[in-house]
């Protein structure tokens, strides 16, 4: 039987609270170890301020902590702990020292040791800096050798580092306050996360201009302290005001078209209940991966048209090509893919992370011959980053696409449910360069480690791979779907593709039971919360969405949908607490809610959930309707259009 736990964000054991603290006139939190949502009155300073060690591989070790204590005042507070940081290779204890101070200072301090040789390409502290109060705010940067020089946040997305070789730096936080913050034990520089979907700017060590990996020895040390501290009158804040407990969500004017909206495919048999449940999905394609470089690729083409034309969808043919295109494309197109079934054609490479100008040249004109009514498009099969640092050529081909997770530096739930806003940047920048940007594939955990130089060392037992999220099977995961379809949808993305079919990365777990029942806990015939969000999105094919605001977007968001016959809601809390939500909806409404106690009759009878559900009529009050949302669920409001 599901336990709340597993039901909310897909694991046994309950949440740690984070605890609420003060430095004179800043809050914050303090969790697991760091500090996150350092806000003067209601403007957000700093986002975060951790630590950690990422090895060869860019893989960030786990961190354990012990002999943890925290001396909490009204106005300040002094925090001590260890902890020790492992993966397959790292193993490293930090003694880490907080305090903050009642005129607003905090300063971090990690004094490391490694207790093994390893080879580590960062080690040290990161500092996560809000987009929204940050972006074009000019930031005075100090030097290492005293010199100083002035640069801005980017609005744009920065393909590369805004700025470098960093000992201070200090940024405007109110009328005529600002924040300083001062790094000593290395020299720090900042990137634009968005490029991989993150919604932050970051500070870190070391430079990468400097060789990496570093291999420390057994015994070696690492010190480092970070300061932050306020200037100016910045004690009473003006045009700060505290946030209502109640999150309200505004509609727009206008209207925007629903993109296609698709799915990937895998080795999963599909049986003929997961065949129904997907086509009572509605999905308009199906996502096929053909790497040259695999010896079965030929089969894989087979078993997704096979696949595709038992669902009634279009194929999405991703094409991952080698040094020998043009053999690899002759050799494909001798396979029975019936051109009317292919719906676009993405041109990759193995050996570039953006489609290089030459394979364009090589494969572009053929692919139409053989496609002459599906889109053809270039891009990379990883994050965003790789054609904001390398754009294709665009001029003969329709659309970009890149892959979208919300994981790419850290996989806590509140860094999974921050970054859905950063998806809509990329899709802005992108639509600079063409008006068709395609997302494919959308996931909860990246699917391969596109910076990785070595192989990992093989575990000792079977366990669950990276790529797989337990939360896939979570009211948490379709809360997360819901936000990232409303940023993607209201940055007018032209395509979206979304996890696979079935499986643990899929909408339904199938007839099969999990591979990993320790920690992907989904028995044989569950469907996850995430299919009825698709279920009922997918009912508005041929309508429109109307574009939504919310008050509180990292506590509740909101997608509109609209027909000629109804208007539906889906409100998703993105938070592990209840939440109460104001729509202007002027007349009652009927609703449909995924929680604790709906998830198992989905479970126990898909093809009746809605009937089988508590379907309740949400009455007006003062003018708006009033929904509550308990932990992660996500509810659906429909009324007449």
């Amino acid at each position: 039987m599901y336990t709340p736990s597993l039901i909310r964000y897909g694991q046994q054991e309950p949440l740690a609270e984070p605890r609420i603290l003060r430095a004179g006139p800043l809050t914050m939190l303090y969790e697991r170890g760091f500090l996150r949502y350092i806000r003067l009155g209601d403007h957000e300073v700093l986002r975060m301020i951790y630590h950690a060690v990422r090895d060869h591989n860019w893989a960030t070790a786990t961190c354990e902590i012990e002999d943890e204590t925290v001396e909490q005042r009204d106005d300040s507070f002094h925090i001590r702990y260890q902890c020790v940081c492992r993966n397959a290779t790292i193993h490293l204890r930090w003694r880490c020292e907080i305090t903050g101070d009642s005129d607003g200072t905090i300063q971090f301090n990690i004094n490391g040791e490694a207790l093994a040789d390893f080879q580590r390409n960062r080690a040290g502290f990161c500092i996560l800096h809000p987009i929204p109060e940050c972006a074009g705010q000019a930031c005075t940067l100090t030097h290492p050798d005293g010199s100083q020089s002035v640069a801005a946040f980017p609005t744009a997305i920065s393909p590369h580092q805004p700025f470098l070789n960093i000992r201070e730096m200090q940024w405007p936080i109110s009328k005529e306050g600002a924040a300083v913050l001062w790094f000593v034990g290395d020299v720090f520089e900042s990137e634009d996360q968005r490029n991989w979907t993150d919604a932050s700017y970051k500070t870190y060590c070391t430079p990468l201009a400097k060789p990496f990996p570093v291999t420390l020895k057994t015994g070696d040390k690492i010190e480092q302290s970070v300061e932050l501290r306020l200037i100016g009158p910045v004690s009473n804040p003006l045009d700060f005001h505290t946030k209502p407990d109640e999150t309200l969500v505004s509609f727009g004017s206008s209207t925007l078209p629903l993109p296609a909206i698709g799915l990937g495919s895998n080795a999963e048999v599909l049986t003929d209940s997961v065949v129904g449940l997907l086509k009572e999905a509605g999905f308009h394609h199906l996502r096929v991966e053909v790497d040259f470089q695999q010896p079965d690729w030929a089969e894989t083409v087979h078993k997704a048209v096979d696949d595709a034309v038992l669902l009634g969808v279009k194929l999405e043919l991703v094409l991952l090509f080698n040094q020998l295109a043009n053999y690899e494309l002759y050799r494909f197109l001798k396979e029975p893919v019936e051109p009317s079934l292919v719906y676009s054609v993405t041109i990759l490479s193995n050996f570039a992370k953006s489609t290089p100008p030459t394979l364009v040249e090589q494969v572009v004109s053929p692919l139409r011959q053989a496609f002459p009514d599906a889109l053809v498009g270039v891009g990379t099969n990883a994050f965003f980053v790789a054609v904001n640092r390398q754009t294709p050529p665009l001029q003969t081909v329709d659309f970009i696409s890149y892959a979208i997770s919300p994981q790419a530096h850290a996989i806590d739930h509140l860094t999974l449910m921050e970054n859905t806003a950063a998806q809509a940047d990329t899709v802005r920048d992108a639509r600079h360069w063409t008006p068709k940007v395609h997302l494919s594939p959308v996931t909860l955990r990246p699917r391969f480690n596109p910076d990785a130089k070595g192989n990992d060392p093989k575990p000792a037992t079977v366990q669950m791979p990276f790529s797989v999220d337990p939360r896939q099977m979570s009211l948490m995961g379709a809360a997360w779907t819901v936000a990232s379809l409303k940023n993607l949808i209201q940055a007018r993305a032209h395509s979206l593709t979304y996890y696979e079919t079935a499986g643990e990365q899929g909408l339904v777990q199938g007839e099969k039971p999990s591979a990993y029942p320790n920690q992907f806990v989904a028995e044989p015939g569950t469907v996850f919360p995430l299919y009825w969000v698709f279920q009922i999105l997918n009912g508005f094919r041929h309508g429109h969405v109307i574009p939504t605001a919310s008050s509180q977007p990292l506590k509740v968001e909101a997608l509109l949908l609209q027909n000629d016959q109804s208007k539906v809601l889906i409100l998703a809390n993105q938070t592990n607490e209840f939440q109460a939500v104001s729509v202007p909806i002027h007349q009652p409404a009927d609703q449909w809610v995924l929680d604790e106690t709906s998830i198992p009759k989905a479970n126990a009878a898909p093809a009746s959930f809605w009937d089988e559900i508590v379907q309740n009529r949400v009455p007006i009050d003062n003018e708006n309707l009033r929904v509550e949302l308990t932990p992660y669920a996500t509810a659906f409001l429909e009324w007449e259009a």
